[in-house]
């Protein structure tokens, strides 16, 4: 079997082709690499099944396809009349690992080598504005290298959540009802991905803008829309504790069902900034309470650093915290 050659022998044969080239060239070559990089994405969100996964890497391919356009856009401003040129260069990202992603259900691997992918584009980019002597071709090396961190953080994100729940032995649809947080806001939407199934019934307060999380989780998601702007479905930080009522039938409806209700709410942090924390924890623990009374569950995110310290412990007393 013909071994692979390793990450630094590919760096130093795609910086020895392009260390030399002009805009225009490298300008091409990007927008080849986000084109390829766009279709790779595309395949492994069909390949994947685990919810949090194939989202990501359909927003990856997304986010590649929209990389693609703007570098375009930039290529025909600089370049009009003129068409992208192929460059002779081994690709900066994915290719080099894709012989280790054989197995797309290992989702820990596979996400381990899209991080290492991301991260081998982002030093080569670094390096090739280093070495250039194009001024032109170093502001944009080090928008690509940005570009490229962007995306590794994403990557990175879903394979904590997953690595927690390797480490507990745990699966997120598999949860005992309980009070659940997340102290990261990007983890707790991958989280609800993959939390959503049939036994449940969720209801979301949500501090972000409600279309986009929507369009994330899914038409058919009840969210509430935390916010100090009338309008239908939002409701004021101020108005929160008047909803104990509802927030109690709606537990005891989605038991009378047969399900087990949800209840998420979004950054903690905000509401302690507008309810203080003696309140905002009269809430909590409310919920709490009703949540696991009707064997239901209550799930929060929550940034440690919004909060005093024997505030965030009390917090911490409270949930299970996952990640």
């Amino acid at each position: 079997m013909t071994s692979q050659p390793a990450p630094e022998e590919i760096m130093n044969e795609i910086l020895e082709k392009l260390k030399n080239l002009g805009p225009k060239e490298l300008l091409s070559y990007a927008i080849f690499d986000e084109e390829d990089e766009a279709k790779f994405y595309a395949e492994l969100a069909e390949k994947v099944e685990r919810p949090s996964v194939k989202a990501l890497f359909k927003k990856m391919s997304e986010e590649s396809k929209v990389h693609e356009m703007l570098l375009r856009r930039e290529f025909e401003k600089l370049f009009p009349g003129e068409e992208p040129v192929k460059v002779e260069a081994p690709p900066v990202e994915v290719y080099p690992f894709l012989p280790k992603f054989e197995s797309a259900q290992d989702y820990l691997t596979a996400l381990r080598y899209c991080m290492e992918s991301e991260l081998f584009a982002k030093r080569t980019y670094e390096q090739l504005a280093l070495i250039s002597e194009n001024d032109e071709v170093q502001k944009l090396a080090m928008e690509l290298a940005e570009i490229e961190m962007g995306h590794y953080e994403e990557i990175k994100t879903v394979y904590e959540l997953i690595e927690e729940f390797e480490r507990r032995n745990l699966t997120p649809e598999g949860l005992s009802p309980g009070a659940y947080l997340l102290t990261d806001e990007k983890k707790g939407k991958y989280f609800l991905l993959d939390f959503i199934d049939e036994s449940k019934k969720l209801k979301l307060f949500v501090r972000e803008n409600p279309l986009k999380f929507r369009r994330f989780l899914g038409d058919n998601v009840d969210i509430v829309w935390i916010t100090k702007v009338r309008g239908p479905n939002t409701v004021t930080p101020e108005e929160l504790p008047t909803m104990r009522v509802d927030i109690e039938d709606f537990f005891v409806s989605a038991r009378s069902e047969g399900k087990r209700g949800a209840l998420f709410i979004q950054n903690l942090g905000y509401l302690l900034t507008q309810m203080g924390f003696q309140k905002l924890m009269d809430l909590v623990l409310y919920i709490k309470d009703v949540a696991v009374l009707n064997e239901g569950y209550l799930i929060a995110t929550a940034l440690p650093d919004v909060f005093e310290k024997r505030e965030w412990a009390i917090v911490e007393s409270e949930f299970d915290v996952i990640s």
